[in-house]
């Protein structure tokens, strides 16, 4: 990525203080992509970027569980939230 290193990492450094804090979000920096097989069953969205010198384009890539991250466990994300409750209530299996 000639001429784009220091993009990047403003990219980089973006996702990690809008996202990297986020219990349910789950940042993928190094040459990793986005895979459902990660996600399946969770409330967790996996993302990842790349900053591409061709066209100087940047191409964002995300993963997530349709059915839990999509509707219920949004749901039951956005109610906790409106009711006062630990944003994980519910939501993290072990």
């Amino acid at each position: 990525m000639h001429g784009y290193g220091g993009l990047a990492q403003k990219i980089t450094a973006a996702y990690q203080k809008a996202y990297g804090q986020e219990p349910f979000v789950r940042l993928l920096e190094s040459k990793a992509l986005p895979d459902t097989k990660n996600v399946a069953g969770t409330n967790v969205i996996e993302i990842a970027w790349r900053l591409d010198a061709r066209t100087g384009r940047l191409i964002v890539m995300s993963a997530e569980d349709n059915l839990v991250k999509g509707a219920s466990g949004q749901a039951v994300q956005s109610m906790n939230i409106m009711c006062g409750l630990p944003e994980t209530a519910g939501l993290i299996f072990d």
